[in-house]
């Protein structure tokens, strides 16, 4: 029986994502999968916005260095696995899914606007 491929994609609260944020810092990239609407209206610090549904999110992400470490997120969590599966096919190594802004806001943690 060959042996089972492990997923690049790791789900994180949002309490290990800050956690990640803190120690790894500029090594970690976070990504906001929202429009460019909602990641107006409120984000997390430092992250760069790639609207997942808008069309040149397999374009946008092809630029980027896939043995970097990425975070994604979106308002609920449906974006950001999204994302993250693409991400994860096209050949990303290490991808954390943080979910849904809301849960990050619920935890206590800050959004920038």
């Amino acid at each position: 029986m060959p042996a089972q491929a492990t997923s690049p994609i790791t789900v994180v609260t949002p309490a290990e994502g800050a956690a990640l944020m803190d120690q790894m810092g500029s090594a970690l990239t976070v990504i906001d999968v929202r429009t460019p609407e909602e990641f107006a209206a409120g984000h997390i610090a430092g992250a760069v916005n790639m609207d997942v549904e808008g069309g040149q999110f397999t374009s946008m992400i092809a630029g980027l260095d896939h043995s970097q470490a990425y975070m994604v997120y979106c308002h609920s969590g449906r974006r950001s696995a999204m994302a993250a599966q693409a991400m994860a096919q096209d050949g990303f190594t290490t991808i954390y899914d943080l979910g849904g802004l809301q849960a990050w806001v619920d935890a206590g943690y800050p959004i920038t606007a």
